[in-house]
């Protein structure tokens, strides 16, 4: 009965694994039965190691074990059905037998009598000779094989013993104690391949996997064994050139044991002494399946440009790989980088590099990168990968121009010796040069001249490895200019923002140049906030740029009290910006600071310093520094002042003319002013214009003027409208005015409401309209006796 359960659970263990007949549905499967196959194929899917296969297998005997004892009858249903899998499996590998050409009888020779040799029944242990006729003593010998340098069988490793590497798998990157491979990702072949492994596993066989360099079928073709052979089967792994004419002897001896050959890059392989349709028959008569791999260029070659290769391939169908992965492959391969750092690197850099190149080539790359550092090697290419490298650690993903990757690598001028044998270009020529038919360590952008480092070299800097440093602080600045060539808003300066504050934000405990460096990164591109935090940390740290810097931000905050300390510290040591901030903060001692500032041809400190002497009524000192500034390129900053003090002069045709170039360097507050100028030039067709344009704008003293403007055209409806305009913009003298004119066409209710608007923000003659009013409406004299005060106007 136990040998009966094994068998059984060996049966449905291998048809459940058969893919082909997985999809075929077997007929005759009841829900229940067909339930019972789903969940061992599930387990089976899941046991990736020989352990797990092992615990599987317990668990389908066990719970076939109870299925017999409680529903006997879907046991037997099992079984027919397992049989009938059993039958077309026979008849599959007669056909694969006959399907080789040297598995073929040849047509008997004249004279020689044809012999036709057949077993049946029992177990198949040697070939069979039978004789027409024997004469004298006949004697059997059993002794070994003749040596043919292949080892016995039992010196076969293990499958689940074998190591990968040594089967042809590349090697990696390898990061701290990660396992020497990483986990194996599936590929959309991988079904069409397993039956195919599974099938020649049982029928003997060639399976082939071709592909383009660095494809990863050496990986593909191993996970396939690992997955559906067990994992005591042996592996016969020869080195390219091996004679496997012996081979069939060898097995011959090989007892119950399952055995594989296994022939990395096949064309080593090839020849009268390798693998030749002849043995490959002999391999199937014995069940022993051959499992290989070659890339495309080789098997075209060989499969159509070599006859007697040609014979040998013609009946294998390869599993054709691709470095391209597919969208569902991708997926696999982010599910899986979620554990393993390598497939996340490999995850970030898909759209650039494939997946197996990725894997494969960096080791290679890095390790020379490393050694090219040495004077007698390629130093100053070292460098310039070395500063790909860290331009694209800053957040730089895309190609940068060879003059950026020029001046950047002059950073690292002392990080290796000089190479007088070397110019730029030769460097440039090594670092971009292709290896192992795949990529350089520069790989060119899609416009001309530019480059980029190859991606597995910066996630080994960004992993951690040997032989990278911290990145110059001097470079922070190189990236960002490499980005903002886009816009200092587009989405590249945005990642490189974010990956100097992941970097330099732990580092500015350490190194006191970080802080600095940050706070201006985060002034020029990122947050006036976190840059004034960098810049107070700098600043404490001893740095007088950054104090200058901090007072500046301070004052446009209009912080003046805690700008000034800053700002002093950053002015002694003779920063002009700080200079002129601080004669603005410090209304004692301004003129010296602004003084000091302007002589120095500062347009700003000229502006400034011309306000200050306008104030203290040194109007003609005023004029000359503002006309300094306007000269200087503050013109927008100066102009309506220029204008303003022509007009207190009575020189209205200068203070149109500096107005005029005010407003066409868009000061809008100069259209008010042009206004008035024009209006005592007598030209109050354009003042009105003027005065109406500008309290479009919002200002209200525009709308004051124009409906002064109208009062004076007798227009007073239209007048109390831009009056009340002007109040909602905040002239709240525009209430009185509106007080006043509603007065006077004696809607004494309506202007007291406004007069009291205008008292309650402390206009001067408000109270003494709201008196008159009073009177006006008791009959009684008015305060000042008077029929009513002067319109208290706007335009002076």
């Amino acid at each position: 009965m136990d040998a009966e359960l094994e068998a059984l659970t060996d049966a449905l263990m291998g048809a459940t694994l058969d893919a082909e007949w997985w999809r075929e549905e077997p007929a005759g499967v009841s829900a229940p039965l067909g339930d019972f196959l789903g969940q061992v194929r599930e387990w089976q899917r899941l046991g990736d190691t020989s352990l797990q296969r092992s615990a599987t297998r317990r668990r389908v005997r066990a719970m076939l074990q109870r299925m017999g004892n409680e529903h006997p009858e879907e046991t037997g249903r099992l079984r027919r059905i397992l049989e009938d899998r059993r039958t077309a499996e026979l008849r599959r590998a007669r056909e694969v037998v006959a399907r080789w050409p040297a598995a073929r009888e040849p047509s008997p020779a004249v004279g020689v009598t044809s012999t036709r040799n057949a077993v049946s029944g029992g177990i198949f242990h040697e070939p069979v000779i039978q004789a027409g006729t024997v004469t004298g003593g006949m004697h059997t010998y059993y002794g070994q094989p003749p040596h043919s340098g292949l080892p016995p069988v039992t010196d076969w490793p293990q499958l689940d013993l074998a190591d990968p590497i040594d089967l042809g798998v590349r090697r990696p990157r390898r990061i701290a104690d990660e396992p020497p491979l990483p986990r194996y990702v599936a590929r959309d072949c991988d079904p069409g391949l397993e039956a195919q492994v599974r099938t020649a596993a049982r029928n003997g066989g060639l399976v082939m996997v071709t592909g383009e360099p660095l494809s990863g079928r050496t990986r593909t073709l191993w996970s396939a064994l690992f997955t559906n052979l067990s994992g005591t089967t042996r592996v016969l792994t020869p080195v390219p050139g091996t004679d496997l004419r012996q081979l069939p002897a060898v097995l011959r001896a090989r007892g119950d044991a399952e055995c594989v050959l296994w022939l990395d890059d096949l064309d080593g392989h090839l020849g009268d002494h390798g693998l030749t349709a002849a043995l490959l028959a002999e391999l199937v008569r014995l069940r022993v399946p051959v499992f290989a791999t070659m890339s495309d260029e080789a098997y075209d070659a060989h499969r159509f440009g070599s006859p007697a290769h040609a014979r040998l391939l013609s009946g294998v169908e390869p599993v054709e790989l691709s470095t391209e992965w597919s969208p569902a492959e991708q997926e696999r391969l982010a599910a899986a980088a979620r554990d393993d750092l390598r497939l996340a690197g490999a995850y970030t850099h898909r759209t650039r590099h494939s997946t197996p190149a990725y894997l494969t080539v960096g080791p290679e790359l890095l390790g020379e990168w490393r050694r090219a550092r040495r004077a007698n090697a390629h130093p100053l290419g070292h460098r310039l990968v070395l500063a790909a490298i860290d331009l694209a650690r800053c957040g730089v993903e895309g190609a940068v121009p060879v003059d950026v990757l020029r001046a950047a690598s002059d950073l690292y001028e002392n990080a290796t010796p000089g190479a007088p044998h070397e110019d730029f270009d030769q460097a440039l020529a090594w670092a971009s040069g292709i290896r192992h038919g795949v990529t350089g360590m520069l790989v060119p952008g899609a416009e001309g001249g530019t480059w980029r480092v190859y991606g597995s070299l910066v996630e080994d800097a960004r992993d951690g490895l040997p032989g990278f440093g911290p990145v110059p602080l001097e470079l922070w600045p190189r990236a960002f200019e490499a980005v903002a060539r886009e816009g200092a808003a587009s989405p590249a300066v945005g990642v490189v923002l974010e990956s100097a504050r992941a970097v330099l934000g732990p580092q500015a405990d350490r190194d006191p140049e970080a802080p600095l460096t940050l706070g201006r990164i985060e002034e020029e591109y990122g947050d006036d906030a976190a840059a004034e935090v960098w810049f107070r940390r700098a600043a404490e740290a001893g740095s007088t740029e950054a104090a200058g810097r901090l007072g500046s931000l301070l004052f446009d905050r209009e912080d003046m009290a805690a700008a000034t300390p800053y700002l002093e510290e950053a002015a002694e040591s003779g920063n002009v910006e700080a200079q002129r901030l601080l004669g603005i903060a410090l209304a004692q001692r301004s003129e010296h600071w602004l003084r000091a500032a302007a002589e120095s041809g500062d347009a700003v400190s000229a502006f400034w310093l011309g306000d200050l002497l306008r104030g203290d009524g040194d109007h003609q000192s005023a004029l000359h520094w503002y006309q300094k500034a306007a000269e200087w390129g503050r013109v927008k900053d100066v102009a309506s002042r220029i204008g303003l003090l022509y007009y207190s002069w009575g020189d209205y045709e200068e203070s149109v003319r500096w107005h005029r170039i005010a407003v066409r360097e868009g000061d809008s507050q100069a259209v008010n002013d042009l206004g008035l100028a024009l209006e005592q030039r007598g030209e109050t067709e354009e003042a009105a214009l003027l005065f109406q344009q500008s309290a479009e704008q919002g200002d209200a003293t525009g709308a004051s003027n124009f409906g002064l403007l109208l009062e004076e055209r007798s227009e007073p409806e239209e007048a109390r409208k831009w009056f009340a305009k002007a109040h909602e913009l905040g002239d709240y003298a525009a209430a009185y005015l509106l007080g006043r004119s509603l007065t006077a066409e004696k809607r004494y209710g309506e202007a007291e409401e406004w007069f009291r608007k205008a008292k309650a923000v402390g206009h001067h003659y408000a109270e003494r309209e709201l008196a008159d009013l009073r009177a006006a409406r008791g009959g009684g004299p008015r305060l000042d006796g008077s029929t009513g005060g002067t319109p208290d106007t706007v335009k002076e």
